[in-house]
């Protein structure tokens, strides 16, 4: 089961490959710029909202970052793998 823990694993990898700040990550993934500030204070997030999150990190996962190995991927979704 992926959990909160496992999104801020993604975070700061997928910043440093995309050379873009957690700020603008937050808005691209939650309209909401502050939300991984929160999460990383403890905030929490429902369920719905971290698959998405996961689901849109696997999809745009910088060519060349490595995904981190203790964090399952989930498969592309059919309109990026088609």
């Amino acid at each position: 089961m992926l959990t909160v823990d496992h999104l801020l694993t993604l975070f700061d990898p997928f910043c440093e490959a995309r050379r873009i700040s957690a700020a603008r990550l937050s808005t691209l993934l939650f309209n909401d710029g502050k939300r991984i500030l929160l999460l990383k204070n403890g905030g929490d997030i429902g369920s719905r909202r971290l698959q998405e999150a996961f689901q849109w990190l696997s999809d745009h996962w910088p060519e060349g970052a490595e995904w981190p190995s203790d964090v399952p991927r989930p498969a592309p979704s059919q309109q990026v793998a088609a």
